[in-house]
C-alpha cells in the first residue's frame, strides 16, 4: 500500500544533502500522489523530474498502480514548513492568526519557535502555534 509516510521517506532519502526541501506529500484515494518540493533559490523543472524519476524507479507499478505529480508549491500557497518562511525573509507576507486576526508585514526573521514580522514599523514576535496560515504577498510593480 502506498502511504504518505512511505513517499515522504523516499523523497527525503533522495534530497538528503541537497538544498531541496520537502513541503508536502499527499496521497489521495486511487494512489494519486502529489509532492511539493522547493529550495531557497526556487525549484527547477529538472529537479522535479529527477525526484519524479526516483520515486517511479522506487515504486513497482506491477504491484500497485498510481499517478504522480511533483511540483513546486506555487506562489500563492500557504507556508507549510519552516524552510518556506526562511526562503521569504525580507518579503511581505500575510499572517492569519488562529484567532482570526489577519496582519500583513515584512518577514524580518525566522526563529526556533516562530517568526518576527514588522507591522507598521514595529516588530511582532509570532509563535508558529499562533499561525493558522501564512503566505507571501505577491506584488506586481
Amino acid at each position: 500500500m502506498i502511504t504518505t509516510e512511505s513517499i515522504t521517506e523516499l523523497i527525503e532519502q533522495h534530497i538528503e544533502g541537497s538544498d531541496v526541501f520537502l513541503v508536502e506529500v499527499v496521497v489521495k484515494p486511487g494512489n494519486a500522489i502529489r509532492v511539493h518540493v522547493d529550495s531557497p533559490d526556487g525549484i527547477s523543472i529538472d529537479e522535479c523530474v529527477k525526484i519524479s524519476r526516483f520515486v517511479n524507479e522506487s515504486l513497482d507499478r506491477e504491484l500497485e498502480d498510481y499517478s504522480l505529480e511533483v511540483s513546486s508549491p506555487g506562489l500563492s500557497g500557504s507556508f507549510r514548513v519552516k524552510q518556506q518562511y526562511e526562503k521569504n525573509v525580507g518579503r511581505d507576507i500575510e499572517v492569519l492568526y488562529t484567532d482570526g486576526i489577519k496582519v500583513k508585514g515584512k518577514l524580518v526573521s525566522v526563529e526556533e519557535k516562530g517568526i518576527v514580522l514588522m507591522v507598521s514599523g514595529d516588530d511582532e514576535e509570532i509563535g508558529f502555534e499562533e499561525i493558522k496560515t501564512a503566505k507571501a504577498i505577491i506584488a506586481f510593480n
